[in-house]
């Protein structure tokens, strides 16, 4: 019990971050040292790791170096790739000094670090500024400051360890050059992590299934990269065999990028490996609160990461609630195992998920069960042969990659057939009978309490249809750039300066949109334009309105006073300049 009252301790600490000082903190884990053996040890031991908790966070804090606003003109080291950023831009961030900056390159500045890889260093010109007052969500992430780069002086590669993370990337990326777009992007997120070529629908459809993980490496990578080193590892001495594992486990978390959810599993990993190497091994359950406790004593801004959450979540559903609900679940153990791994790790994370993002799909569990054996046979796939055809290349790559072909179909369709399905959510209520039917059958000693679980959540599902969303009607503004003009039957959107075109699917996703009648690109500029792409991709021909001097691909240019009937709903064009406004004159009372 010992390690899950730390790890509840850590998390407490950590959060809330209390003013404590240094002698206080170490008093308190002499105090528990000392009394370990004693009665009441166990809540010594977590008010201790609380202490110490608050003392990192609040250190961390006060570590924070914020650079004044000035002219930049000096190397830094890249933390993660490049992604982009804008129309016609890019952004990483970098390590300068013992500083964490965000770097962004707009236009030919861009093109040239786009093509950098973490761990490179490069010589950039521009201009910093501390982040803004309030800005939590840098600081969680230790960003200090933000970086406009004018000029890429220089590069050079990355040290040893990191150029040959890099390598690996790259072989990678080479051998699934056969693969078309879409599908080489979803097999390089998968194995790799790196989602940057994903496209916004491919996303979309991925997240409305409750897929969202599959899209970049998770927890389970980690499991499935130790499968592939145990082979040659496995021949070893215990010390040895240790070693060649940690050294794995190192090396997939800097290719990866150190993920969140990677950390997390390669810590649980490396606490199980290290105890069997002692000859102590841990359970599950003890290693993931080590693994937890630990990190948060390390970088306590990892209890506001919503990936570390969902990780360690996930995890505490699968060791805990897994194994004695698949012993509940009727049929063979291929099938009882994944089903009760996927609804453990699905019901753990869930009031996470809802307490953050809102209601979540009722297709996620059956689109889980599915879609993740494939996903687990493309990781050790791309891990062994994916690696094979970055070497040799050619049609030789073609062929090795026939299987990944086939089974990114299968998890594309999956996620695909999902998404379409109608947005039945399950919220905070039905949510909590569906987990307590779940309890019922894992906890009550009733021969029957399978039967009646699975009864409840019958019910449950069903009334979960209640919740699926859908918009008022009227003029209602969703957030980042997008507004929709809504009457029963169908939309029209309204865009104006957007969020990326991902974000103004998912929010078109989550007010029930189904059916476009038009859309209004406010500005007409790369922004909506890009905006206006995923839509079409998404919801197919629907006619566009822009401005003069629009960049929005198939719209058409409309004046002041033009009146425009889309579908149920009319608007009267009052302006145009420097953006299309227009009143509603019928359609919505």
């Amino acid at each position: 019990m010992t390690p899950h009252a730390l790890v509840l301790g850590a998390v407490v600490g950590a959060w809330a971050a209390f003013a404590v000082p240094w002698w206080l903190a170490g008093g308190a884990v002499l105090w528990w040292r000392f009394r370990r053996r004693s009665r009441g040890a166990i809540w010594w031991g977590a008010m201790a790791m609380m202490l110490l908790a608050s003392l990192s966070s609040t250190h961390a804090l006060r570590s924070l170096d914020l650079p004044p606003a000035d002219e930049f003109d000096d190397w830094v080291t890249l933390v993660d790739d490049p992604r982009a950023s804008g129309p016609v831009g890019v952004r990483a961030t970098v390590r300068w000094g013992r500083r964490l900056i965000v770097a962004s390159a707009h236009g030919s500045v861009a093109g040239r670090l786009d093509d950098a890889l973490a761990g490179e260093r490069v010589h950039l010109r521009g201009t910093v500024r501390p982040v803004a007052e309030g800005d939590t969500r840098a600081i969680h992430r230790h960003v200090v400051g933000r970086l406009t780069v004018s000029e890429v002086v220089a590069e050079v590669g990355a040290a040893p360890v990191g150029s040959a993370a890099n390598a690996v990337r790259r072989t990678l990326a080479d051998g699934a050059a056969s693969l078309d777009r879409d599908d080489r992007a979803l097999f390089l997120g998968m194995v790799m992590g790196d989602d940057r070529g994903q496209g916004p629908v491919t996303a979309d459809d991925f997240r409305a299934a409750g897929l969202g993980h599959l899209l970049v490496v998770s927890g389970q990578n980690v499991a499935f990269v130790l499968a592939v080193a145990m082979p040659v590892a496995g021949r070893l001495r215990p010390a040895g065999r240790a070693a060649v594992l940690l050294l794995v486990l190192g090396l997939f978390a800097i290719m990866t990028r150190f993920e969140p959810s990677v950390l997390r599993a390669t810590a649980m990993a490396g606490v199980g490996i290290g105890s069997a190497a002692l000859g102590r091994p841990t359970d599950g359950r003890a290693g993931l609160s080590w693994a937890v406790a630990g990190l948060l004593l390390v970088d306590p801004f990892l209890v506001h990461v919503v990936a570390f959450r969902l990780s360690a979540a996930a995890t505490a559903g699968i060791v805990w609630l897994g194994a004695p609900l698949a012993g509940r679940l009727p049929g063979p153990a291929w099938f009882r195992v994944p089903v009760a791994t996927t609804v453990a790790a699905q019901l753990a994370v869930s009031p996470v998920l809802v307490a953050i993002f809102g209601p979540i799909p009722l297709a996620s569990l059956p689109a889980n069960v599915l879609a993740g054996p494939a996903s687990g046979a493309v990781m050790i796939w791309g891990c062994t042969a994916g690696l094979l055809a970055g070497v040799l290349g050619g049609t030789v790559a073609t062929v090795i990659h026939w299987p990944t072909e086939a089974l990114l179909w299968w998890i594309g369709g999956i996620a695909a057939g999902a998404a379409a399905a109608p947005a039945a959510m399950l919220g905070s209520l039905p949510l909590a009978l569906l987990a307590g039917a779940v309890g019922l059958a894992l906890w009550r000693p009733w021969p029957r309490a399978g039967t009646v679980s699975a009864l409840v959540s019958v019910v449950v599902c069903a009334g979960a249809w209640m919740l699926a969303p859908s918009p008022a009607d009227g003029v209602t503004a969703l957030g980042d750039g997008v507004t929709i003009v809504h009457r029963s039957g169908g939309s029209v959107v309204v865009l104006d300066n957007p969020a990326p075109a991902r974000v103004v699917l998912e929010r078109l996703r989550t007010a029930g949109v189904r059916r476009l009648w038009l859309v209004v690109a406010s500005d007409g500029d790369r922004a909506d334009a890009d905006a206006v792409l995923a839509i079409v991709d998404r919801f197919g021909a629907v006619p566009i309105a822009a401005p003069p001097l629009h960049r929005v691909p198939g719209a058409r240019t409309v004046q002041v006073g033009r009146v425009i009937d889309a579908g149920a709903i009319r608007l009267e064009i009052v302006a145009v300049e420097p953006r299309i406004e227009f009143r509603v004159v019928g359609g919505i009372g």
